[in-house]
């Protein structure tokens, strides 16, 4: 069962049966399902400090939220509270950790589906992997101890993780959308869409650079690789400390030149 709230602020305990679907399942887990309208560019918030989240883009104007708590500990499960804080123009959702620290918290696991334009402008994560899939809207995210995987994106897009692998494919690049991708710890892997303009800036200190573009060099601080692609167009930032940067497409080296 699943409810359509708008204007309110709901706070669902791991135990919590019935109403929004919150539901017991063995003795060290818990489910939680719920809609909530938005509009079509309306405001996605997303914090977690346990677990994945995979955020998918889909044509409805509104927001489902489906959730799973685990636990070793079956009464770690009441620690762990998810709330959600919903108008007609954002949806903010977040765990809350209660009573004493524990060794082990409970893992919270989000799947959330959000309309295709939608404005993401908050996503984190502490300790868990981050999905996005089709978001055409501007996108800002991050993780501390997680990889992130965007695919059909087409939006402005920031993103970043310090501890963890970091891919992004862009079906759609604009002059008007900037795209950042950083990393510390762990390599980026960039793919864009053939025949798009672009000016492409790329800089890493161990690992090395990739593309099918342009020439990277070695700076005092690294590797770097600037390049004009077709014209140029949509401004493009890589920057990673640890790990390699690769960028690929099906653009041919005749269609970009080295930015001096």
């Amino acid at each position: 069962m699943s409810a359509m709230t708008r204007g309110t602020s709901l706070c669902l305990l791991a135990i919590m049966a019935g109403g929004l679907n919150a539901s017991i399942v063995g003795s060290s887990r818990a489910e939680f399902h719920a809609t909530f309208a938005l509009v079509p560019n309306g405001r996605v918030v997303v914090h977690n400090l346990y677990g994945d989240v995979q955020i998918t883009a889909w044509d409805r104007d509104e927001v489902l939220v489906q959730a799973i708590k685990r636990s070793t500990d079956p009464q770690r499960l009441n620690d762990a509270r998810i709330v959600v804080d919903s108008s007609a123009g954002l949806v903010s959702i977040h765990t809350q950790y209660t009573g004493a620290d524990a060794e082990h918290p409970a893992s919270v696991e989000y799947h959330i589906m959000v309309p295709r334009g939608a404005n993401l402008e908050n996503v984190k994560l502490i300790n868990g992997g981050l999905s996005l899939s089709g978001m055409t809207g501007p996108v800002k995210a991050s993780s501390v101890n997680g990889s992130i995987r965007a695919e059909k994106m087409a939006g402005q897009t920031e993103l970043s993780t310090i501890n963890g692998h970091l891919e992004a494919d862009f079906q759609r690049v604009s002059r008007c959308h900037s795209i950042s991708l950083t990393s510390v710890n762990g390599p980026i892997r960039l793919s864009l869409p053939s025949g798009a303009g672009a000016n492409v800036s790329a800089q890493n200190l161990t690992g090395g650079i990739d593309a099918d573009f342009g020439r990277s060099w070695r700076a005092p601080g690294g590797h770097r690789l600037d390049a004009a692609v077709n014209g140029g167009g949509a401004q493009i930032k890589l920057h990673n400390v640890n790990g390699g940067i690769s960028i690929h497409s099906s653009w041919s080296r005749r269609g970009a030149r080295p930015v001096s």
